[in-house]
Protein backbone atom coordinates (compact mmCIF):
# COMPACT_ATOMS: atom_id res chain seq x y z
CA UNK A 1 0.00 0.00 0.00
CA UNK A 2 1.09 3.36 -0.66
CA UNK A 3 1.52 6.04 2.03
CA UNK A 4 3.75 8.44 0.11
CA UNK A 5 0.52 11.09 -0.32
CA UNK A 6 0.91 10.81 3.97
CA UNK A 7 3.34 11.46 6.56
CA UNK A 8 5.59 9.11 5.20
CA UNK A 9 6.60 10.88 1.67
CA UNK A 10 8.18 13.60 3.87
CA UNK A 11 10.82 10.48 4.42
CA UNK A 12 14.40 10.70 2.51
CA UNK A 13 14.37 6.95 1.87
CA UNK A 14 10.97 7.26 0.35
CA UNK A 15 12.40 9.67 -1.90
CA UNK A 16 13.00 7.08 -4.26
CA UNK A 17 9.51 6.26 -5.85
CA UNK A 18 8.70 2.22 -5.13
CA UNK A 19 7.30 1.40 -8.97
CA UNK A 20 5.48 -1.58 -10.29
CA UNK A 21 5.07 -2.88 -14.22
CA UNK A 22 1.63 -3.89 -14.93
CA UNK A 23 1.53 -4.78 -18.49
CA UNK A 24 5.19 -6.17 -19.96
CA UNK A 25 5.01 -4.94 -23.52
CA UNK A 26 7.61 -2.72 -25.06
CA UNK A 27 7.04 0.65 -23.56
CA UNK A 28 6.23 -1.70 -20.04
CA UNK A 29 10.23 -2.63 -20.95
CA UNK A 30 11.47 0.64 -21.78
CA UNK A 31 10.13 2.30 -18.93
CA UNK A 32 12.20 -0.60 -16.58
CA UNK A 33 15.55 -0.01 -18.83
CA UNK A 34 14.70 3.98 -17.95
CA UNK A 35 14.13 3.19 -14.28
CA UNK A 36 17.22 0.54 -13.37
CA UNK A 37 19.33 3.61 -14.68
CA UNK A 38 17.70 5.95 -12.53
CA UNK A 39 18.24 3.58 -9.70
CA UNK A 40 14.90 3.86 -8.69
CA UNK A 41 13.30 0.24 -7.21
CA UNK A 42 11.05 -2.16 -8.72
CA UNK A 43 9.23 -3.93 -6.49
CA UNK A 44 6.96 -5.66 -8.77
CA UNK A 45 5.21 -6.41 -12.03
CA UNK A 46 2.18 -8.42 -13.77
CA UNK A 47 0.82 -9.56 -16.79
CA UNK A 48 -1.50 -11.69 -18.53
CA UNK A 49 -1.38 -15.59 -18.08
CA UNK A 50 1.10 -16.52 -20.97
CA UNK A 51 4.76 -17.08 -21.51
CA UNK A 52 6.16 -14.40 -19.57
CA UNK A 53 4.83 -15.59 -15.94
CA UNK A 54 7.90 -16.90 -14.33
CA UNK A 55 10.51 -14.86 -15.95
CA UNK A 56 12.51 -12.40 -14.63
CA UNK A 57 12.23 -8.86 -15.36
CA UNK A 58 15.37 -7.99 -16.24
CA UNK A 59 15.45 -10.79 -18.86
CA UNK A 60 12.60 -9.44 -20.12
CA UNK A 61 13.98 -6.02 -20.58
CA UNK A 62 17.19 -7.47 -22.03
CA UNK A 63 19.14 -6.05 -19.25
CA UNK A 64 21.02 -9.57 -19.43
CA UNK A 65 20.88 -9.59 -15.65
CA UNK A 66 18.02 -10.39 -13.12
CA UNK A 67 16.44 -7.50 -10.95
CA UNK A 68 14.43 -10.26 -8.55
CA UNK A 69 11.27 -9.04 -10.05
CA UNK A 70 9.16 -12.06 -10.92
CA UNK A 71 6.63 -11.37 -13.49
CA UNK A 72 3.23 -12.43 -11.97
CA UNK A 73 -0.15 -13.33 -13.26
CA UNK A 74 -2.06 -10.44 -12.91
CA UNK A 75 -5.15 -12.26 -11.55
CA UNK A 76 -3.85 -14.07 -8.97
CA UNK A 77 -1.30 -11.32 -7.54
CA UNK A 78 -2.03 -10.49 -4.07
CA UNK A 79 -1.99 -6.71 -4.60
CA UNK A 80 -1.97 -5.82 -1.16
CA UNK A 81 1.37 -6.99 -0.52
CA UNK A 82 3.25 -5.52 -3.36
CA UNK A 83 4.40 -2.53 -1.31
CA UNK A 84 4.28 -0.11 -4.88
CA UNK A 85 3.40 3.14 -4.43
CA UNK A 86 2.97 3.61 -7.90
CA UNK A 87 1.63 1.29 -11.44
CA UNK A 88 2.74 2.19 -14.82
CA UNK A 89 -0.27 0.71 -16.25
CA UNK A 90 0.68 -0.59 -19.86
CA UNK A 91 -1.96 -2.68 -21.66
CA UNK A 92 -5.02 -1.19 -23.91
CA UNK A 93 -6.21 2.32 -25.14
CA UNK A 94 -9.80 1.81 -23.29
CA UNK A 95 -10.53 2.60 -20.03
CA UNK A 96 -13.38 -0.24 -19.59
CA UNK A 97 -10.38 -2.67 -21.10
CA UNK A 98 -8.45 -1.76 -18.44
CA UNK A 99 -10.95 -1.52 -15.44
CA UNK A 100 -10.15 -4.43 -13.54
CA UNK A 101 -6.18 -3.58 -13.23
CA UNK A 102 -7.53 0.04 -12.00
CA UNK A 103 -9.89 -1.62 -9.15
CA UNK A 104 -6.94 -3.89 -8.66
CA UNK A 105 -4.35 -1.43 -7.84
CA UNK A 106 -6.29 1.62 -6.66
CA UNK A 107 -8.15 -0.56 -4.08
CA UNK A 108 -4.78 -1.98 -2.94
CA UNK A 109 -3.86 1.60 -2.44
CA UNK A 110 -1.41 1.99 -5.08
CA UNK A 111 -1.05 5.36 -7.59
CA UNK A 112 -1.50 4.62 -11.32
CA UNK A 113 -0.49 5.80 -14.17
CA UNK A 114 -1.82 4.87 -17.43
CA UNK A 115 -0.35 4.87 -20.80
CA UNK A 116 -4.06 4.47 -22.10
CA UNK A 117 -5.38 7.10 -24.87
CA UNK A 118 -8.41 7.09 -22.72
CA UNK A 119 -6.89 7.56 -19.88
CA UNK A 120 -5.35 11.10 -20.63
CA UNK A 121 -8.83 12.70 -20.34
CA UNK A 122 -11.37 10.07 -18.68
CA UNK A 123 -13.98 12.38 -18.28
CA UNK A 124 -14.51 13.26 -21.98
CA UNK A 125 -13.95 9.19 -23.16
CA UNK A 126 -16.59 7.86 -20.71
CA UNK A 127 -17.92 9.82 -17.45
CA UNK A 128 -19.56 7.26 -15.86
CA UNK A 129 -16.24 4.97 -15.78
CA UNK A 130 -14.71 8.32 -15.12
CA UNK A 131 -16.18 8.59 -12.20
CA UNK A 132 -16.03 5.31 -10.81
CA UNK A 133 -12.57 5.68 -10.99
CA UNK A 134 -12.42 8.90 -9.43
CA UNK A 135 -14.54 7.62 -6.41
CA UNK A 136 -12.00 4.38 -6.10
CA UNK A 137 -8.78 6.53 -6.33
CA UNK A 138 -10.12 9.10 -3.30
CA UNK A 139 -11.89 6.24 -1.25
CA UNK A 140 -7.88 4.58 -0.90
CA UNK A 141 -5.89 8.01 -1.13
CA UNK A 142 -4.08 7.72 -4.34
CA UNK A 143 -4.04 9.03 -7.50
CA UNK A 144 -4.78 8.26 -10.94
CA UNK A 145 -3.23 10.21 -14.43
CA UNK A 146 -3.07 9.20 -17.54
CA UNK A 147 0.27 9.75 -19.98
CA UNK A 148 2.41 9.39 -22.70
CA UNK A 149 4.22 10.49 -25.63
CA UNK A 150 0.88 12.47 -25.70
CA UNK A 151 1.35 14.54 -22.72
CA UNK A 152 3.84 17.58 -24.34
CA UNK A 153 3.48 16.66 -28.06
CA UNK A 154 -0.45 16.82 -28.20
CA UNK A 155 -1.55 17.85 -24.97
CA UNK A 156 0.75 20.63 -23.31
CA UNK A 157 1.61 22.10 -27.03
CA UNK A 158 -1.77 23.02 -27.69
CA UNK A 159 -1.96 24.50 -23.75
CA UNK A 160 1.27 26.64 -24.27
CA UNK A 161 0.63 28.17 -27.95
CA UNK A 162 -3.28 29.40 -26.21
CA UNK A 163 -1.55 30.59 -23.61
CA UNK A 164 -0.38 34.15 -25.14
CA UNK A 165 -3.98 34.67 -27.07
CA UNK A 166 -6.31 37.45 -25.70
CA UNK A 167 -8.20 36.43 -28.40
CA UNK A 168 -8.91 32.69 -29.81
CA UNK A 169 -11.23 31.73 -32.22
CA UNK A 170 -10.20 28.53 -32.79
CA UNK A 171 -6.69 25.78 -32.39
CA UNK A 172 -6.04 23.35 -35.03
CA UNK A 173 -4.20 20.66 -34.27
CA UNK A 174 -2.61 18.24 -37.44
CA UNK A 175 0.01 15.07 -37.18
CA UNK A 176 1.34 12.63 -39.43
CA UNK A 177 2.59 9.44 -38.11
CA UNK A 178 4.21 6.59 -40.02
CA UNK A 179 1.81 3.26 -39.80
CA UNK A 180 5.04 0.88 -40.56
CA UNK A 181 6.61 1.81 -37.57
CA UNK A 182 4.14 -0.02 -35.61
CA UNK A 183 3.87 -4.27 -36.07
CA UNK A 184 1.67 -5.27 -38.94
CA UNK A 185 -0.97 -5.79 -36.62
CA UNK A 186 -1.22 -2.19 -35.53
CA UNK A 187 -0.89 -1.18 -39.68
CA UNK A 188 -4.46 -3.18 -40.04
CA UNK A 189 -5.64 -1.42 -37.02
CA UNK A 190 -4.42 1.83 -39.19
CA UNK A 191 -6.68 0.44 -42.15
CA UNK A 192 -3.50 -0.33 -44.37
CA UNK A 193 -3.90 -2.17 -47.30
CA UNK A 194 -7.45 -2.72 -46.80
CA UNK A 195 -10.21 -1.84 -49.66
CA UNK A 196 -12.19 1.21 -49.75
CA UNK A 197 -15.75 -1.41 -48.83
CA UNK A 198 -13.57 -2.87 -46.18
CA UNK A 199 -12.66 0.29 -44.41
CA UNK A 200 -15.95 1.52 -44.83
CA UNK A 201 -16.68 -1.62 -42.72
CA UNK A 202 -14.15 -2.33 -40.41
CA UNK A 203 -12.97 1.21 -39.25
CA UNK A 204 -15.29 3.72 -40.32
CA UNK A 205 -18.79 2.59 -39.36
CA UNK A 206 -17.09 0.75 -36.04
CA UNK A 207 -14.78 2.45 -33.56
CA UNK A 208 -12.13 -0.63 -33.63
CA UNK A 209 -8.95 -0.32 -32.24
CA UNK A 210 -8.09 3.44 -32.76
CA UNK A 211 -12.08 5.05 -33.09
CA UNK A 212 -13.25 7.52 -30.31
CA UNK A 213 -9.78 8.20 -29.33
CA UNK A 214 -8.27 10.84 -30.60
CA UNK A 215 -10.94 13.51 -30.14
CA UNK A 216 -9.93 13.55 -26.61
CA UNK A 217 -6.99 15.57 -27.78
CA UNK A 218 -8.09 18.45 -28.62
CA UNK A 219 -11.49 18.32 -26.22
CA UNK A 220 -8.80 17.58 -23.40
CA UNK A 221 -7.03 20.91 -24.00
CA UNK A 222 -10.31 23.13 -24.43
CA UNK A 223 -11.50 21.78 -21.09
CA UNK A 224 -7.85 22.32 -19.94
CA UNK A 225 -8.05 26.37 -20.97
CA UNK A 226 -11.49 26.79 -19.36
CA UNK A 227 -13.86 26.26 -21.99
CA UNK A 228 -17.34 23.97 -21.44
CA UNK A 229 -17.32 21.50 -24.04
CA UNK A 230 -20.95 21.41 -26.01
CA UNK A 231 -20.50 18.97 -28.94
CA UNK A 232 -17.61 16.10 -30.15
CA UNK A 233 -17.55 14.54 -33.09
CA UNK A 234 -15.16 12.71 -35.00
CA UNK A 235 -15.14 11.34 -38.78
CA UNK A 236 -12.58 8.44 -39.92
CA UNK A 237 -11.73 7.71 -43.97
CA UNK A 238 -8.72 6.16 -45.56
CA UNK A 239 -6.17 8.07 -46.94
CA UNK A 240 -5.75 7.02 -50.53
CA UNK A 241 -2.93 7.47 -53.53
CA UNK A 242 -3.76 7.47 -57.18
CA UNK A 243 -0.04 5.94 -57.91
CA UNK A 244 1.34 2.73 -56.41
CA UNK A 245 2.31 3.27 -53.03
CA UNK A 246 5.52 0.72 -51.99
CA UNK A 247 5.39 -0.67 -48.21
CA UNK A 248 8.27 -1.77 -46.86
CA UNK A 249 6.85 -3.86 -44.20
CA UNK A 250 4.46 -5.81 -46.35
CA UNK A 251 7.21 -6.48 -48.74
CA UNK A 252 5.22 -5.07 -51.84
CA UNK A 253 3.57 -2.26 -53.68
CA UNK A 254 -0.11 -1.46 -52.69
CA UNK A 255 -2.37 -0.57 -55.94
CA UNK A 256 -4.15 3.15 -56.58
CA UNK A 257 -7.24 3.25 -54.96
CA UNK A 258 -6.06 0.97 -51.67
CA UNK A 259 -6.01 2.25 -48.21
CA UNK A 260 -2.63 3.59 -47.09
CA UNK A 261 -3.97 4.47 -43.47
CA UNK A 262 -6.42 6.26 -41.64
CA UNK A 263 -7.54 9.85 -41.56
CA UNK A 264 -9.53 11.20 -38.50
CA UNK A 265 -10.96 14.53 -38.23
CA UNK A 266 -12.28 15.25 -34.66
CA UNK A 267 -14.18 19.11 -33.87
CA UNK A 268 -14.97 20.60 -30.75
CA UNK A 269 -17.69 23.26 -29.60
CA UNK A 270 -17.55 25.10 -26.82
CA UNK A 271 -20.62 26.70 -25.52
CA UNK A 272 -18.03 30.02 -25.36
CA UNK A 273 -18.12 30.31 -28.77
CA UNK A 274 -13.70 29.12 -29.80
CA UNK A 275 -13.41 25.69 -31.60
CA UNK A 276 -10.91 22.97 -31.99
CA UNK A 277 -10.11 20.37 -34.59
CA UNK A 278 -7.58 17.45 -34.68
CA UNK A 279 -6.51 15.90 -38.37
CA UNK A 280 -5.08 13.23 -37.69
CA UNK A 281 -3.09 10.60 -40.20
CA UNK A 282 -1.43 7.54 -39.78
CA UNK A 283 -0.71 6.54 -43.07
CA UNK A 284 2.43 5.24 -45.07
CA UNK A 285 4.68 7.97 -45.46
CA UNK A 286 5.80 9.47 -49.04
CA UNK A 287 9.34 9.79 -50.09
CA UNK A 288 10.85 12.71 -48.03
CA UNK A 289 8.06 13.10 -45.52
CA UNK A 290 8.42 12.55 -41.96
CA UNK A 291 6.24 12.24 -38.66
CA UNK A 292 5.49 15.88 -37.18
CA UNK A 293 2.16 17.46 -35.65
CA UNK A 294 1.41 20.91 -35.28
CA UNK A 295 -0.74 23.17 -33.05
CA UNK A 296 -2.15 26.67 -34.84
CA UNK A 297 -3.91 29.19 -33.22
CA UNK A 298 -6.73 31.68 -35.42
CA UNK A 299 -6.80 34.29 -32.38
CA UNK A 300 -4.20 36.89 -31.47
CA UNK A 301 -1.45 36.55 -32.01
CA UNK A 302 -1.61 33.98 -34.29
CA UNK A 303 0.84 31.19 -33.96
CA UNK A 304 1.94 27.70 -34.65
CA UNK A 305 4.43 24.97 -33.47
CA UNK A 306 5.58 21.96 -34.96
CA UNK A 307 6.78 19.11 -32.88
CA UNK A 308 8.90 16.26 -34.96
CA UNK A 309 9.12 12.86 -32.56
CA UNK A 310 11.85 10.85 -32.73
CA UNK A 311 12.18 7.62 -30.60
CA UNK A 312 8.15 7.07 -29.92
CA UNK A 313 8.72 4.09 -27.54
CA UNK A 314 11.25 5.85 -25.12
CA UNK A 315 9.97 9.32 -25.43
CA UNK A 316 6.29 7.57 -24.20
CA UNK A 317 8.36 5.66 -21.46
CA UNK A 318 9.96 8.82 -20.61
CA UNK A 319 6.70 10.47 -20.25
CA UNK A 320 5.68 7.52 -17.82
CA UNK A 321 8.94 7.86 -15.46
CA UNK A 322 9.06 11.68 -15.37
CA UNK A 323 5.29 12.26 -14.50
CA UNK A 324 5.71 9.45 -11.61
CA UNK A 325 6.98 12.88 -8.42
CA UNK A 326 3.84 14.91 -10.03
CA UNK A 327 1.13 12.00 -9.51
CA UNK A 328 2.44 10.88 -6.11
CA UNK A 329 2.16 14.66 -4.85
CA UNK A 330 -0.81 15.48 -6.65
CA UNK A 331 -4.02 15.11 -4.45
CA UNK A 332 -6.20 11.85 -5.24
CA UNK A 333 -8.67 11.56 -7.63
CA UNK A 334 -8.28 11.63 -11.34
CA UNK A 335 -5.67 14.38 -11.84
CA UNK A 336 -5.13 15.26 -15.33
CA UNK A 337 -1.49 16.13 -16.78
CA UNK A 338 -2.94 19.43 -17.56
CA UNK A 339 -3.33 20.16 -14.06
CA UNK A 340 -0.13 19.00 -12.77
CA UNK A 341 2.09 21.44 -14.98
CA UNK A 342 4.13 21.11 -18.29
CA UNK A 343 6.39 18.12 -18.17
CA UNK A 344 9.83 18.62 -16.49
CA UNK A 345 12.75 16.35 -17.14
CA UNK A 346 13.79 13.70 -14.24
CA UNK A 347 17.60 13.18 -14.41
CA UNK A 348 18.28 10.99 -11.00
Amino acid sequence: MSVVHGIAAKDPARLRPRVMIYGVGYYGMEAVRILVKKGWPIVAAVNRAGPKIGEDLGRLAGLNEDLGVVVQDCETADYATLDADIALVVQTERLSHNFAAYQRLLGAGINVICHGSESYFPQGADPDLAEKIDALAKRNAVTFTGTGIWDFSRIWAGLLIAGPCTELRSLTHRSLTNAELANERMMRAYGVDMTQAEFLEKVTKVPGKLGELYKGIPAHVMHALGFTIKNVTELREPVLSDQPMWCRTLNRFLEPGTSLGLRIVASVETVEGPTASAHIELRLLAEGESENMTWAVDGRPPSKIRIDRADGVHASAACMVNRIPDVIAAPPGIRLISQLGPLRPSLT
